[in-house]
């Protein structure tokens, strides 16, 4: 290489850096992160450069952060919506193809959040009325709960098995044991532990667990759910019936969603409902119909108010639709369409002075509401 070769080399480095440490050269850096943060979360060229356009519009000043912070990812999302609704390409595959990108995005973001703030990091944080799994290893699965969390061990009822696994019958103390359970709106946990012995319980229909240092998530959480009061229509299949997500011209059993996400449903009905039961539901939010075809996959029954709260898990939705249900469950609408979806979507603050049915907190006008669903049909309780 010659000397004039390397010098010119030399000057156009020492150029490109000064452009970076420049003002210009700080967008620059900026505009390179943000691409390649896009890139990385499987966004299109041509995608990144329309958000780019969206965020400068919004005057963010920097764009990278649209992939760090809700607050810019809601703004991008909600101005996607509008102008999609402006121009009549809300329906486009382009348009929705995005918003099914940012969603994602969105959706990760925040269980990433919620799992540092809400997560459990240590067995001493379990707290007491925890139901509990004990599997001993070559003898069966038993159940229990928490009573008392202490410093040195936690204390739980004396398991219970089955018939054929009656737990009395075993010597729990010094026992290893896997110790799985559900916490309520997070995850489901395992940890290894052993059964200890301690003399002021000796007698007791209780055991001692040792605290362990190997608490694991086990389950993560797929979806974002948020609480809402929406009367939807209720279509259940019968057995040997094919089940599809197509619109249905009659009107079905009337329910009431309690919470929505895009992967399912909590819905009150009347009656007393069954697991594993197939059935779709059918419902407006804002001026999109939602069809969601699924599996009951938990029932919860009050024989007081014969009335059942169905755990229902959908399949998969059209992109129109599970882009319009998080539109929702983020509320990212623009600011003067909000008002409509305000009415049915609900808070933790909308229901913690009131209980509903299985101790659960609902607003007043549910509670009268609810008592108007009509009961399953017998096939479905034979």
């Amino acid at each position: 290489m010659s000397i004039v070769a390397l010098i010119f080399i030399v000057v156009l480095f020492l150029v490109i850096i000064s452009l970076l440490m420049s003002e210009q050269g700080k967008e620059l850096r900026d505009y390179i992160s943000f691409f390649t943060s896009g890139i990385d979360a499987g966004f299109k060229p041509e995608q990144l450069f329309y958000l780019g356009k969206i965020g400068r519009g919004l005057k963010f000043e920097q764009l990278s952060l649209i992939f760090k912070y809700l607050s810019h990812l809601d703004r991008c999302i909600s101005e996607i919506v509008l102008r999609s609704r402006q121009t009549g390409s809300e329906n486009d595959p382009v348009t929705q193809h995005l918003l099914s990108r940012l969603y994602k995005v969105r959706t990760k973001i925040e269980l990433d959040q919620s799992q540092k703030k809400h997560g459990l990091t240590s067995t001493r944080e379990i707290n007491p009325g925890q139901r509990i799994r004990i599997l001993l290893r070559g003898t069966g699965v038993f159940s229990s709960r928490v009573i008392k969390n202490g410093s040195r061990s936690i204390t739980i009822e004396y398991p219970v098995g089955t018939a054929n696994r009656p737990a009395t019958s075993i010597d729990w103390v010094g026992r290893s044991v896997n110790v799985y359970f559900w916490r309520q709106s997070d995850a489901g946990y395992v940890f290894d532990t052993v059964f200890i012995a301690d003399p002021a319980f000796t007698g007791k229909a209780i055991l001692q667990l040792a605290h362990s240092n190997n608490l694991v998530r086990s389950q993560k959480r797929k979806s974002i759910r948020v609480k809402c009061s929406i009367y939807a229509q209720m279509y259940l299949i019968k057995p040997g019936e094919t089940i599809d997500n197509l619109l249905e011209p009659e009107p079905g059993m009337k329910c009431l969603l309690e919470d929505l996400s895009e992967d399912g449903a909590m819905v009150m009905i009347g009656g007393k409902a069954v697991k594993n039961i197939r059935m779709k539901l059918q419902f407006m939010i804002h001026d999109v119909l939602i069809v969601m075809a699924g599996t009951v996959r938990a029932v919860e029954f009050n024989k007081e108010t014969k009335q059942s709260r169905i755990h229902f898990d959908s399949t998969e939705l059209n992109p129109r639709m599970k882009n319009a249900i998080l539109t929702f469950v983020y509320n990212v609408l623009p600011e003067e369409e909000k008002e409509e979806l305000d009415a049915i979507r609900l808070t933790e603050e909308d229901g913690k002075d009131e209980s509903g049915p299985n101790g659960k907190n609902v607003p007043d006008s549910r509670i009268d509401t609810v008592s108007e669903l009509p009961e399953m049909p017998d096939f479905l309780g034979k």
